[in-house]
């Protein structure tokens, strides 16, 4: 609907912005009759971190007997 475009104030704007990174919210909602905003902030996601692999030791061969005499 980018016909029925209605202005809002970008100071309350940036307060609820604040307000989302204050808190632990990631949106807010405000309906006004048919206005409606909504602010969401994207929620950080930690990447999973690789932890490294123990390299196994290579087979060691097993000492020769002494042969029989």
């Amino acid at each position: 609907m980018m016909g029925n475009f209605i202005e809002f104030d970008a100071a309350a704007i940036r307060e609820l912005a604040q307000i989302l990174r204050d808190t632990d919210l990631t949106e807010i909602e405000l309906v006004d009759g048919e206005a409606r905003l909504r602010v969401v902030r994207q929620a950080v996601v930690a990447a999973p971190v690789m932890q490294p692999v123990a390299v196994a030791a290579a087979p060691v061969a097993a000492a020769a007997a002494p042969a029989a005499t």
